[in-house]
């Protein structure tokens, strides 16, 4: 499902922190509540950056291996293109 050019939101999404730090993810349905390994996915995803290039840069920031991210980024990134919320 993924491309290989940069993930970004898609148009009428946006993210979202109010007052008490809860990301969220405004859509044109309504509201979800992400968790923090979401918004920083989505944070990243800014039509530059590839699924390879996100789990780099959260590897460290979760001080974690790159390979062990990159397929859980893939997923999440996959669930919201077909959702509509993220655009390839």
């Amino acid at each position: 499902m993924t491309g290989t050019g940069g993930f970004r939101l898609a148009r009428g999404v946006r993210l979202r922190r109010p007052s008490d730090g809860t990301p969220l993810l405004l859509v044109p349905e309504g509201i979800v509540t992400l968790n923090e390994t979401a918004a920083a996915v989505l944070e990243l995803a800014d039509g530059s950056r590839t699924v390879e290039t996100i789990a780099e840069a959260l590897a460290d920031r979760f001080d974690a291996g790159p390979e062990a991210l990159e397929s859980d980024v893939r997923e999440l990134l996959d669930e919201f293109v077909t959702r509509g919320y993220v655009l390839p």
